[in-house]
């Protein structure tokens, strides 16, 4: 996490201070202040719960950080002032450079969606060949079709989107000639290519579908059940045969399987679970995944370094395909870092306070943090039986 995030969201440097306030350590090392802390605020916390606890920080290039004298308190701060000070200075830019950016018409983010390509001045203007297709998609919504066959009428007309990426496509804003970053919004950046009367039809549209209700399914939602033909996320369904339901597992229907694959909730769920409960039998003195959370994390602070040096250093530049594809690749291996991170700190948290041998006392909650710590992806091919079914852990 970045130096200026709170502790309790930093599961690695607060690991390190419980340890020492349970007296199992007795100093901190890290390789630079500034990868310590970046915020006077955290700074403070963290020194006075290790000084109170007997304990010592050291920092390779300044040595030792202490706050126990006026003068040790003095030179501590300073360096923290310094830190928080480069922090806030870098968000400044980057907040400053995005601003602008908006403010020409220049998107801040490596693509744009179909309909529209970058100019020779890096800002958005319709595709002579896309725009009048993904006008008529919209069109084709609003009378009543489904987001299916808006899909296939783009890829018959050159334009590849998945089912999820069709659906962002026709709640964007930008074919009304909006750019929209966050909290920065220039309503006038660039020229519209659907009516307004037609893309309010289209949200009408999606918002009739309403919410889907949660399943209440141990792997449901958790994204490690995967199709072995095609890789994709499997989804529950269920079938009501005699009056009773059947709940199951399947390949996604919105997809372009070949071969798409159905499973037995209570079969793969059932060889899930025994795979976690023996690989965390003894998970009260296995730190596996309080380590790998540990890793997670300083793989999601270079990538946020990297994406935030990136937009940095590309500003202005926003036309240039390379750098488009490079801050694109950045910002898949941030996102992709950043989920990782969410579920090992997860796991790793329930792991350290529940005993897995007593499974049946807990939570839902409690049990996919488990498996989502512990469970990489588990594949079903097609065919029947348990033996199509390949567990893979973290582990591995």
């Amino acid at each position: 996490m970045p130096g200026g995030t709170a502790l309790e969201k930093r599961s690695g440097l607060r690991r390190a201070v419980e340890l020492l306030e349970a007296h199992a350590a007795e100093v901190v090392v890290v390789a630079s202040f500034d990868r310590l802390v970046r915020s006077l605020a955290m700074q403070r916390e963290v020194v006075e719960r290790i000084e109170n606890a007997g304990g010592a920080i050291v920092a390779v290039e300044v040595g030792e950080l202490r706050a126990d004298t006026a003068s040790r308190w003095l030179s501590s701060t300073m360096l923290g002032m310094v830190a928080e000070y480069h922090r806030r200075v870098t968000a400044e830019r980057t907040q400053d450079a995005k601003r602008r950016a908006v403010a020409r018409g220049v998107p801040p983010f490596p693509n744009v969606p179909p309909g529209y390509r970058r100019g020779t001045d890096g800002r958005i203007e319709p595709h002579p060949d896309q725009a009048p297709i993904v006008a008529e998609a919209f069109r084709l919504r609003a009378r009543g079709a489904t987001v299916v066959q808006v899909r296939d009428y783009l890829r018959a007309h050159g334009i590849q989107r998945s089912f999820h990426g069709t659906q962002s496509l026709l709640g964007s804003r930008v074919v009304l000639g909006e750019l929209r970053f966050g909290d920065m919004v220039n309503p006038t950046s660039h020229a519209a290519i659907v009516e307004p009367d037609v893309w309010q039809a289209v949200q009408r549209t999606r918002a009739s579908r309403g919410r889907r209700a949660k399943s209440d399914r141990l792997l449901a939602r958790l994204g490690v059940l995967r199709c072995g033909s095609c890789g994709a996320r499997m989804v529950i369904g269920t079938q009501t045969q005699q009056g009773r339901d059947y709940p199951f597992y399947r390949c996604p229907p919105v997809g372009d399987c070949s071969r798409r694959v159905t499973v037995s909730a209570q079969l793969v769920e059932r060889i899930v679970v025994d795979v976690v409960k023996n690989l965390l039998a003894d998970v009260r003195g296995n730190a596996s995944l309080v380590g790998g959370a540990e890793d997670a994390e300083r793989e999601f602070e270079e990538a946020d370094r990297e994406l935030t040096a990136a937009i940095q250093a590309f500003t202005g530049l926003e036309d240039v395909p390379a750098a488009r594809e490079r801050l694109l690749g950045l910002r898949e291996r941030r996102e992709q870092a950043r989920d990782r991170l969410n579920d090992l700190q997860a796991g790793a948290a329930a792991a350290l306070t529940t005993d897995v041998g007593d499974w049946d006392l807990l939570t839902q909650e409690e049990r996919r943090a488990l498996v989502v710590a512990v469970i990489d992806r588990t594949e079903v091919r097609p065919g029947r039986g348990p033996e199509r079914i390949t567990v893979h852990t973290r582990a591995e």
